[in-house]
């Protein structure tokens, strides 16, 4: 008769040998904190140029409410787009959102029945409120407005027009000085609202200077949100670097080293009355040594920190027969 046999690789077995023989293993309370997530990006200062206000999605101008040499403040709509394409993306957007707030409602029943885990109705909610944002974005490109206050410097299509992403609609010409052009790579900075309190820090080290947000000028074809930002004692053609603050979020502070990667995942191992066992979590953007985990644990749970990646695989290694 043959006999099979699997071996463990030689680095498992000794890990999972040396594991048994240390101290026991060192842990963390999680607790609660807030924490106020920051975007930061490129800008540069610009001269008082007129600003072209341009169409965001494809669609059809049915109304235009200004007309040259008028005045606008920010954030008033000058035009709206609607028409089939719209409709049907709206459509489209509409309904992923409507299925997105389903999956969660059956994720978090699951969850009730105890047949689902923290992890998976986390990312239940962050798909559906990323359907929730896409929609939104969707019905706030409909309206065209203007993100500075000026005047109407001139008009580049009229009602009826078909208009493409990009393509022009009006002409403002600030009524202030400079302004600062902002591109900033995350997708929530497509959602900040106009009056958002940033930061300007010119790059010869000069103090930063306090500026507010007037409106979003598009996106760049690398996926770039273009943002346009107001203030004073601003210097056009001064580079630097923007930053601003989000709005506090409760989060769960746990050292980076207890985080385990595992085929896309990431887990911690908890330590209960039960002994110890793997959790998957969903980590954010590491803040130094510290991770904050936005789902996945809860205030008091014991997370192991010393050896984490160890124990994690030390069931890997039992399920091998040692080779003679």
């Amino acid at each position: 008769m043959i006999r099979y046999s699997r071996y463990v690789p030689l680095w498992l077995a000794l890990s999972a040998l040396a594991l048994t023989a240390q101290a026991p293993v060192g842990r963390v309370t999680v607790r609660v904190t807030l924490q106020a997530p920051s975007l930061s990006g490129f800008a540069i200062v610009q001269p008082g140029m007129p600003v072209k206000i341009t169409a965001l999605q494809a669609g059809v101008l049915t109304s235009l409410a200004v007309a040259p040499g008028e005045s606008v403040h920010p954030g008033q709509t000058i035009g709206r787009l609607s028409g089939p394409q719209i409709a049907a993306a709206l459509a489209t957007a509409q309904g992923a959102n409507a299925a997105a707030d389903a999956a969660l409602a059956a994720e978090q029943g699951k969850f009730a029945e105890h047949l689902s885990t923290k992890a998976a109705v986390a990312q239940a909610k962050a798909a559906a409120a990323s359907a929730r944002a896409q929609l939104a974005a969707l019905r706030a490109a409909a309206s065209l407005q203007s993100p500075v206050a000026g005047q109407v410097q001139s008009l580049a299509a009229g009602p009826g027009s078909a208009l493409q992403p990009g393509q022009p609609v009006a002409v403002v010409q600030p009524a202030a000085g400079a302004w600062v052009k902002a591109v900033l790579y995350d997708p929530q900075a497509a959602e900040l609202s106009p009056g958002t309190a940033a930061r300007f820090a010119p790059a010869n080290g000069n103090a930063a200077i306090p500026v507010t947000l007037r409106g979003e000028q598009g996106t760049q074809p690398d996926g770039g949100v273009v943002l346009a930002f107001s203030g004073t004692g601003l210097l056009p053609g001064q580079a630097g670097t923007l930053s601003l603050s989000l709005r506090a979020r409760r989060v769960f502070l746990v050292p980076s080293e207890a985080l385990v990667m595992d085929n896309g995942r990431w887990w911690v191992m908890l330590h209960d009355a039960q002994g110890n066992h793997a959790v998957q979590v969903v980590p954010g953007a590491a803040d130094g040594a510290q991770t904050p985990i936005l789902a996945g644990l809860a205030a008091g749970d014991q997370v192991i920190v010393q050896d984490a990646a160890l124990l994690y695989h030390r069931d890997i290694a039992s399920l091998y027969q040692p080779p003679d």
